[in-house]
């Protein structure tokens, strides 16, 4: 069956994830026969938007419907107002500095490890 990409809900949200007291969150979920398999998007916290992305293992097979989604998602995030992402290259994920740079996260040269998208 193929995939669906769509805003997700709180509901969805939810479902997805077991974390506790969650921030403001703006995202998008990859459902696959039913079921979430995919969550990203960016949380409000501390004063700054952290871009996230989870995937379950088998969402990995659909790696050209995930970048369509992020840029869009990229794309619909500076419509919207927002100025500075930041996020974290997931040190188990050996692509995933070269994932952030292609959607124009850059190194944040005052932290060293996180990279900023902006405006």
């Amino acid at each position: 069956m193929a995939v669906i990409i769509r805003p997700a809900t709180h509901a969805d949200i939810e479902a997805f994830s077991s974390m506790d007291g969650k921030p403001s969150i703006r995202a998008v979920c990859m459902e696959k026969d039913g079921r979430i398999i995919a969550l990203g998007g960016i949380a409000y916290a501390k004063g700054r938007w952290i871009g996230f992305c989870d995937l379950a293992a088998e969402a990995r097979h659909h790696k050209m419907h995930i970048m369509r989604a992020a840029r869009r998602f990229m794309a619909d995030a500076r419509q919207s107002g927002v100025r500075y992402i930041y996020a974290m290259a997931d040190p188990c994920e050996a692509r995933s500095v070269a994932w952030l740079k292609s959607l124009g996260f850059r190194l944040d040269p005052r932290s060293g490890v996180l990279y900023r998208w902006g405006i």
